[in-house]
C-alpha cells in the first residue's frame, strides 16, 4: 500500500518495512536480533534458527526493493552481546554497499566501537532526515509540536490493532499506527508482541499487516 507522508510516497510493506521509494530507503524498528540467544543464555528454551529466519527475512526485503539505504528505528539487537552478533556483522559485510543507519533505543547497550568498522552509523534520538525526525521512543505530543512541521517516524511500542471476527472472536495483527504528525512503525522481529493501539481522533489510522498484503482497518470499539 503507497501513501503520502510530507508530499512523498511512501510504501507500507506486508515485511513491516516502510519504504520511501523516491530514494529506496527503508525504516524498520525493533528487530531484537540477538533476543532468542539471550534467551538461551538465561536457560529458556528458545529454537535456535530465529536469528537466521530474520536475517533472510531482512535481506529478502533489501533484494525485493533495490534499497540503497536502511534506517533501524531502535532495539536493533538485544540486550548483551552474544554469538548472534557475529551472524549480523557478516551480514552487513555482505551488503556493506548499502548505508545501514541506527538510531539507538533502549536495548542497544552494545558498545559503541562494535558499531565503529563503518558497517552501521550509530545515532541518538531524536535524528533529523529531511522533512522526517526518526526516533526509537514515539515524540509526546509537546515534542509533536517542538519539531513542527517535521513528522515523527519511531517504533519501540510494537502497535498492534484488535479486529472482530465472526460472532465474538477476534484477531490482533501488526499494524503501522499513524497519527497526524507521527507513524508508529511495528516491530520486525517475530519474537516480539503487540500492544493494541485504539486511536482517540479521526487523524488516527490502523494500517494492520497480513502475510500478504497491508490494509486500512478500524479497531474494535
Amino acid at each position: 500500500m503507497i501513501i503520502q507522508l510530507q508530499g512523498e510516497d511512501f510504501l507500507l510493506t506486508p515485511e513491516k518495512a516502510l519504504v520511501q521509494l523516491n530514494t529506496k530507503t527503508a525504516f524498520m524498528a525493533d528487530l531484537h536480533l540477538g533476543k532468542s540467544a539471550h534467551f538461551r543464555k538465561s536457560g529458556i528454551p528458545v529454537p535456535s534458527n530465529i536469528i537466521h529466519d530474520e536475517l533472510d527475512r531482512l535481506e529478502a526485503i533489501i533484494l525485493k526493493y533495490e534499497l540503497q539505504k536502511v534506517f533501524f528505528l531502535g532495539d536493533l539487537f538485544h540486550s548483551d552481546l552474544n554469538n548472534e552478533w557475529q551472524l549480523f556483522e557478516d551480514f552487513l559485510l555482505k551488503y556493506n554497499d548499502i548505508q545501514f543507519t541506527l538510531v539507538r533505543g533502549n536495548h542497544d547497550i552494545l558498545p559503541d566501537e562494535l558499531y565503529n568498522k563503518k558497517l552501521i552509523e550509530l545515532v541518538d534520538e531524536p535524528f533529523n532526515y529531511g522533512a522526517f525526525t526518526l526516533s526509537h521512543h514515539p515524540l509526546a505530543k509537546e515534542e509533536l509540536v517542538a519539531i513542527a512541521p517535521q513528522f515523527n517516524l519511531s517504533g519501540h511500542i510494537h502497535p498492534g490493532i484488535s479486529v472482530k471476527g465472526k460472532g465474538k472472536t477476534s484477531l490482533k495483527l501488526p499494524c503501522y499506527f499513524k497519527t497526524e504528525r507521527q507513524m508508529i512503525l511495528p516491530a520486525f522481529g517475530r519474537f516480539t508482541g503487540l500492544v493494541i493501539q485504539k486511536g482517540d481522533s479521526s487523524l488516527t489510522k490502523h494500517y494492520a499487516i497480513t502475510t500478504q498484503k497491508v490494509m486500512l482497518l478500524k479497531p474494535t470499539k
